[in-house]
């Protein structure tokens, strides 16, 4: 009777880790169960696999980060990003070279990048405070940022490929952040 007791819990747990072994929860599967990295297969689910693939592998936390590190990538990335072409807007404007119109658009634009800047770094803010819900939705409204931007100049802007970087950059930031269960 005292051998039947002790075995007990020797075999809940080898029948847990078992169980466990032999059906990885849902999150583990999908990745490390096939050897797949998150970082790839958050890739793999974005509009352009390449430039989210060069953007995030070129932080060498990428290839071992869990979901709350590569928001930290991510976030940080649109962030770095919607910062330095606020501030290239600036500088262009200070220059006052160029056709008033474009002037008068990048104007525009700045207006537009400092929104983005400041939804950007709300999400980076909220990563730090654990409050995941809404990041998707911010995602997506720092997206729209730099598309209103290009089409305030009807056509091509001076910084078509600044706001296609951040278009592509928001994208990345919007499925990382449906890693997140919330309701």
């Amino acid at each position: 009777m005292a051998i039947l007791r002790s075995s007990v819990p020797v075999l809940i747990t080898f029948s847990v880790l078992s169980f466990f072994l032999t059906y990885p929860p849902p999150l583990l599967s999908a990745t490390a169960a096939d050897g797949t990295e998150l970082a790839t297969e958050v890739c793999r689910n974005t509009t352009s696999f390449a430039f989210c693939h060069d953007a995030i592998y070129s932080d060498p936390r990428a290839p071992d980060a869990d979901r709350y590190v590569l928001s930290y990538i991510a976030f940080g990335k649109a962030y770095s990003n919607a910062t330095d072409t606020r501030d290239y807007i600036t500088s262009k404007i200070k220059s006052g070279g160029g056709k008033p119109e474009t002037l008068r658009g990048l104007k525009q634009c700045l207006g537009y990048y400092e929104e983005a800047v400041r939804i950007l770094g709300e999400m980076l803010g909220n990563l730090d405070s654990e409050t995941f819900s809404g990041l998707d939705k911010l995602s997506v409204e720092a997206e729209g940022y730099p598309r209103a931007c290009e089409k305030r100049f009807g056509g091509r802007s001076p910084i078509t490929t600044r706001n296609d970087n951040l278009i592509k950059l928001a994208n990345i930031c919007y499925v990382v952040a449906l890693l997140y269960e919330y309701h």
